[in-house]
């Protein structure tokens, strides 16, 4: 009896004993799986996304450019699109955002060529987009507005040049009385001359240069 004792009493320590390397077999094997889990979670990890920076042109920014395309009152049509480049680098804080010579593209709102005896040559643009590296973005300036300028003082010299002229031809016509039918005609003949004679156009060529103001801000992505 007390043999079977003994053994039964010895098999429970083994048993007891083997249930413990087994546990301590699956503790492992749950740790292990736990590090490859992790190790396998950093791997397939994307990298993160990097962050949009971005700069501000506030409006009311003023901004020098150059024209690029030659622009005429008798050439030229509302609706027309020209070309300029930035004229000075564009600062926020102390970062270039807009680089020298960065494209920019205007447009003609109001066009009108001189007219004959009154009515001066006009010409308004607006600018609608500015270009930094391969991104352009949209924009809203104020409208500039040009006008040519009076050719008054033209159009009275040249009637008074085509008055002597008459005045002379008359004086060896008829001396004194055909003089002065001498003026009034070569009078008439001047004030001719200025009817069909078109007055002075807006002309600005490349390299002309330029200001607007923003009116909106713009958001300009940095690099």
């Amino acid at each position: 009896m007390s043999r079977i004792l003994y053994f039964v009493f010895g098999l429970m320590l083994l048993l007891t004993a083997a249930c413990g390397d087994m546990e301590e077999a699956n503790v492992a094997t749950d740790e292990s799986l736990t590090a490859a889990q992790s190790g396998e979670t950093v791997k397939q990890a994307p990298p993160p996304a990097p962050q949009s920076r971005q700069a501000t042109l506030s409006a009311g920014t003023v901004i020098a450019v150059r024209l690029q395309d030659p622009l005429d009152s008798a050439v030229n049509q509302a609706g027309d699109t020209f070309r300029a480049v930035v004229d000075q680098d564009l600062l926020v804080g102390n970062r270039v955002v807009v680089p020298r010579g960065s494209p920019v593209e205007g447009k003609l709102t109001y066009v009108e060529k001189s007219g004959r005896v009154k009515g001066r040559a006009a010409m308004s643009m607006q600018f609608v987009s500015i270009s930094v590296g391969s991104r352009t973005y949209p924009i809203q300036s104020e409208i500039l507005s040009f006008e040519a300028e009076a050719t008054k003082t033209e159009d009275a010299t040249k009637v008074g040049v085509a008055s002597g002229i008459g005045a002379a031809i008359g004086a060896i016509a008829g001396g004194g009385k055909g003089a002065a039918i001498g003026a009034a005609v070569g009078a008439g003949a001047g004030g001719a001359t200025v009817a069909v004679t078109r007055g002075k156009e807006l002309q600005y060529g490349p390299e002309h240069p330029l200001q607007f103001t923003l009116n909106q801000d713009v958001q300009i992505s940095l690099r």
